[in-house]
């Protein structure tokens, strides 16, 4: 009887976790969307500016600086799209699992941009830390490699 209530027991807090880690998901998400440039909206955004082009690699630094040992850092990078054609952001990879992207789900139409978040999460990291990620598009001949730098305090 006492192991099948300490089965119980275990069986309760992994739904709570889950359970918080799913809430703290849901209501930390942001809504990325697609959006005509204005030369107003260019001026305000605080970001990475970066140009999705067919037959070239668009590489974009990001230097998040110095980040508490801990903490989570985040910064946008604007894509536009300069092609005829619309372009997807599929999916991407990452040489570590401390650092992810949210990736817009709509197509980025031509002369329009999108904005994807890179997230770093520094637990675990010391020192000086670099990451590289690569984002696969819908266009086979347009490349995004993305370089990303922060120093652990």
């Amino acid at each position: 009887m006492a192991l099948s209530r300490k089965i119980t027991l275990v069986a309760a807090v992994v739904v709570v976790v889950v359970a918080t880690y799913l809430i703290y998901v849901a209501t930390t998400t942001k809504q990325t969307t697609t959006q005509e440039p204005t030369t107003e909206a260019k001026s305000e955004y605080q970001g990475i500016e970066a140009e999705l082009r067919s037959g070239s690699v668009c590489e974009v630094i990001v230097d998040l600086g110095s980040v508490p040992y801990s903490a989570t850092a985040t910064k946008q990078i604007r894509f536009t799209n300069c092609t005829e054609q619309p372009i997807v952001l599929l999916d991407y990879e990452a040489t570590c699992r401390c650092t992810w992207l949210t990736l817009p789900s709509a197509p980025i139409a031509p002369n329009t941009y999108a904005d994807v978040e890179l997230t770093f999460d520094s637990r675990g990291e010391f020192g000086s830390v670099g990451n590289y990620l690569s984002i696969t598009t819908s266009d086979e001949q347009c490349e995004v490699a993305i370089w990303m730098s922060a120093e652990i305090e």
